[in-house]
């Protein structure tokens, strides 16, 4: 007996074909100029908060912008970083790797070219923030040079990483310090700012986030008579 399934199928097939202005299959993808493909990845992974990272030495700092970054667990505080593959010339991973420690520094737009110059390769001799014009203040018990602009700061401590198929370094570390600018402020467990931070869709192109609305915690809504 006919219970209309294929023809839902089919027409759920249909819609799918409609739906989308541009599709692509893993095969298409793999067709792409590299440039192409790894800017629309970028690009589909969401938009993320842009951090300056610095990391290095005494005298002898680097600066990097990162946009894969999370939050990994609260008990102890972690947080990941992804680095692409090392080449030989990640000086932001080497300096996480060799001295344990990196700074994730959240900006407001104002620095959004300074911040965006500073992924560019440059020698690692160069502290790229201050090369650029960029300000930094030494704070007491942090390890790296602060920019004076930090809407926030995290101090990490290196504690493993793993080295993913594609090449790319998973790492993660623990929380050794945060600090909060003069912008935000802590209320209803989470953030409130003024200025907003700088966030980044793939590689190019940079926006700020407006609050639309702060939700009470998910409950789980009744069934309804009927359905």
């Amino acid at each position: 007996m006919d219970d209309g399934s294929d023809c839902s199928y089919r027409r759920r097939t249909e819609r799918s074909l409609t739906m989308w202005k541009e599709s692509f299959t893993a095969a298409a993808l793999d067709g792409l100029d590299r440039r192409e493909r790894t800017g629309l990845i970028n690009a589909v992974s969401g938009v993320r908060t842009a951090f300056i990272a610095i990391s290095g030495t005494q005298n002898n700092w680097n600066a990097g912008v990162f946009t894969n970054v999370t939050h990994v667990g609260a008990n102890p505080a972690c947080m990941s970083i992804l680095f692409r593959p090392d080449n030989g010339n990640r000086h932001s991973f080497t300096n996480y790797k060799t001295y344990k420690r990196i700074t994730l520094v959240a900006l407001p737009e104002s620095e959004m070219q300074r911040l965006h110059d500073s992924s560019a390769s440059y020698d690692a001799s160069i502290f790229e923030w201050e090369h650029l014009g960029g300000r930094c203040e030494t704070l007491e018990g942090w390890t790296h040079p602060i920019p004076t602009a930090a809407l926030w700061a995290v101090e990490l401590e290196f504690d493993e990483s793993f080295r993913l198929k594609n090449g790319c370094i998973y790492t993660v570390g623990q929380v050794q310090h945060v600090g909060l600018g003069k912008t935000l402020a802590r209320k209803d467990c989470t953030l409130h700012f003024d200025a907003p931070p700088l966030l980044a869709l793939g590689l190019q192109h940079y926006f700020i986030p407006e609050s639309v609305a702060q939700l009470p915690y998910p409950e789980v809504k009744p069934i309804k008579n009927g359905d």
